[in-house]
């Protein structure tokens, strides 16, 4: 016996508290608390980024909270909803979570590399900004500080892979599996970026160059290129949600439910046939079984000759109305 709750301390209950107090317990939310807040107030000047981070978080929570009710639920279909709940997550990731952040990666790039910009803008940063700070046409539009989308892909999904190597809780199977990441060539340095660039501009000038949106380059450059990257941002999320998401989901459901009644050996046309012709399985009644009808007819007919008999109201009228059987009442 004591062997017996020795074992189970040591492989069971230890590891399981272990594994609870390291990932689920008081420090290790108080440790996801505090990397949450760090990416925050580090991205909090890329308000797209945010928008799209939490608008993320909000539709993939929507669906496994709804996933999550469906399976405690009772319904017959249950299975089908659940099936059906994932595939439109699915799609949710395809249309309305991936592509926003391509987008906003594609705008920046066009943006920051001067592509896409004002006349004003362009004005300032060539003749106003880049002269008092020093800095060259190619720094003054570098892309060193943006990662492609894929490479910043790439780079989370290495992160978490050397992360869940280095804690050794991985299971045997999968530890052999997975593979270390390999150690990439160093990159030499980026050139800084236009964010730099503005800040640096109003340190010189002390933040206060009245032809300039409050007074700062910052806000006069970086002001409008984060303004746009929202403004796009908001406009896919709304034409997604609204237009996209509706009819490809409408079309997601009409071809499950086929492939579902495909399962059962039917077809809509099979089935609306079946609810046109349904009154065709009801028996009609017939009177003479109707126990209700049976009644009323044999109080009201006579069962020597089965002849309506005569109803004494009528027979009393008939006798008074008779001039042969009183005399004296002519008609």
């Amino acid at each position: 016996m004591n062997k017996c709750l020795t074992f189970l301390k040591e492989k069971v209950f230890n590891p399981a508290y272990n594994i609870n107090q390291k990932y689920f317990g008081k420090y290790a939310r108080i440790s996801y608390c505090k990397k949450i807040s760090n990416f925050i107030f580090n991205r909090s000047k890329e308000t797209a980024l945010i928008m799209l981070v939490f608008n993320s978080i909000s539709i993939i929570s929507s669906h496994l909270s709804q996933i999550g009710g469906l399976k405690r639920s009772k319904r017959e279909n249950k299975d089908y909803l659940i099936n059906q709940e994932w595939k439109e997550l699915g799609l949710d990731l395809a249309f309305t979570i991936v592509p926003p952040f391509i987008l906003n990666n594609f705008l920046m790039k066009k943006f920051d590399s001067g592509q896409w910009t004002t006349k004003s803008a362009r004005n300032y940063l060539i003749d106003t900004i880049a002269p008092t700070v020093g800095a060259s046409k190619n720094e003054l539009y570098s892309l060193d500080h943006i990662k492609p989308f894929k490479e910043s892909i790439v780079n989370t999904k290495d992160e978490i892979i050397t992360t869940l190597k280095k804690s050794n809780k991985l299971p045997k199977f999968l530890d052999d599996k997975i593979k270390m990441p390999k150690v990439k060539p160093i990159k030499p340095a980026p050139m800084v970026a236009l964010e730099d660039i503005t800040t640096d501009f109003d340190i010189i000038k002390k933040g206060n160059f009245k032809p300039f949106y409050n007074g700062k380059a910052y806000d006069e450059i970086n002001g409008q290129r984060n303004g746009l990257l929202i403004l796009a941002t908001i406009a896919y999320t709304v034409i997604a949600s609204n237009i996209i998401m509706p009819i490809l989901k409408n079309k997601l459901s009409n071809y499950s439910y086929k492939k579902q009644l495909e399962k059962q050996g039917e077809t809509p046309e099979s089935i609306k046939r079946k609810k046109r012709f349904s009154y065709n399985t009801h028996p009609v009644l017939d009177i003479n079984e109707n126990t209700t009808f049976s009644n009323f007819l044999t109080k009201n007919t006579s069962k020597e000759t089965n002849k309506p008999v005569v109803s004494s109201t009528f027979d009393t009228f008939k006798k008074y109305t008779n001039p042969t059987q009183k005399p004296g009442l002519r008609i």
